[in-house]
């Protein structure tokens, strides 16, 4: 059989791509309130409008709704109100979701199913006109109040931008590739969504209210203080880590430098004096039958003692001073 020409194959793969684009542009466009749409309901998570966000999907009834799918794969994707709840009902949603295609689906050996959805605008849940096996509910845009542009805006938005790279670079867990990509972003409203599906640390609850928040410069000042707040705590926690981590060297330091001293006493035959001397004092301090504080603070400088060289400028000292705590009743 003859294979297809070069340009025959570049023909075909440019009809492909073009009718994909028409897809998604037809799905755009189409007004989601036209129709009842398929609701997938999900734990713990907030898809934001511009984000591919993969979505693992167990539940019997979300793994029919993404199985009926035909040839539209337009989606309404809702965060729950309680994460534990098994079986959502409308009341158990938010009612401001995300209108979103699904791109693919990969079918996991436990039966459930990964699926790639990108978010395309915000939406509100109007009316539910199906509940089984899956939900499906009347919705309608959301347009977004976008302030002129001033000064004030865009230092907000530059605020935004500098504190979450300052994050970024502080963070052992997120990728530097996040910074260049919120610097590209130039629409303050479509940042926002951008920082707030990229924390890790905003809650679902922050998330959602960002979402809901359709005043851009509100969503702004929002995320902005989030922003001021992971950064504080970042810092301490790094600080705290970096001193915990100074403790553990010095201790380590210590315990090799007396290591050290060991070697050297021993050496010099300077380690079986130190040894009888110690054991000498202990057997003093045992049958001395001191008092309890006093017997204490012997016990002390004779440990004290024990880590000393009988060399050192002290040694004699602090031998006197045990000896004299010995003889006290």
């Amino acid at each position: 059989m003859a294979q297809p020409s070069r340009a025959e194959r570049n023909t075909k793969e440019v009809k492909e791509v073009k009718e994909a684009k028409e897809v998604k542009e037809n799905t755009r466009n189409s007004e989601p309130e036209d129709r009842a749409l398929p609701i997938l309901p999900v734990r713990d998570t907030v898809l934001f409008p511009h984000a591919v966000l993969p979505l693992t999907v167990g539940r019997e009834s979300s793994v029919q709704l993404i199985n009926s799918l035909g040839e539209d794969k337009t989606i309404v994707v809702v965060a729950q109100r309680e994460a534990r709840v098994d079986s959502p009902q409308p009341t158990d949603l938010y009612t401001v979701g995300t209108l979103a295609v699904v791109h693919k689906v990969v079918k996991m050996p436990n039966q459930s199913l990964f699926v790639f959805a990108e978010g395309l605008e915000r939406v509100r849940l109007v009316e539910f006109a199906q509940l089984a096996p899956f939900m499906r509910a009347r919705v309608d845009s959301v347009p977004e109040a976008i302030p002129p542009k001033s000064s004030e805006v865009e230092a907000l938005q530059r605020n935004v931008l500098t504190l979450f790279q300052q994050i970024v670079a502080g963070s052992p867990t997120l990728s530097d590739e996040l910074s260049t990509v919120a610097m590209n972003i130039e629409e303050p409203g479509r940042l926002v969504d951008f920082i707030a599906s990229s924390l890790p640390s905003l809650s679902t609850a922050d998330k959602q209210d960002a979402l809901e928040t359709t005043d851009v410069r509100v969503r702004l000042e929002k995320i902005n203080q989030h922003l001021a707040k992971e950064l504080e705590v970042q810092q301490l926690r790094n600080k705290i880590q970096s001193e915990v981590q100074d403790r553990v060297q010095q201790t380590q330091r210590e315990y090799y430098l007396r290591e050290q001293m060991k070697a050297i006493q021993k050496e010099l035959g300077e380690q079986d004096e130190g040894a009888r001397d110690t054991e000498e004092l202990r057997q003093k301090i045992e049958s001395a039958g001191m008092p309890d504080d006093v017997k204490k603070e012997a016990l002390k400088e004779l440990g004290r003692l024990s880590r000393m060289s009988p060399m050192a400028a002290d040694y004699s000292v602090t031998r006197n001073y045990i000896e004299r705590l010995a003889v006290l009743r």
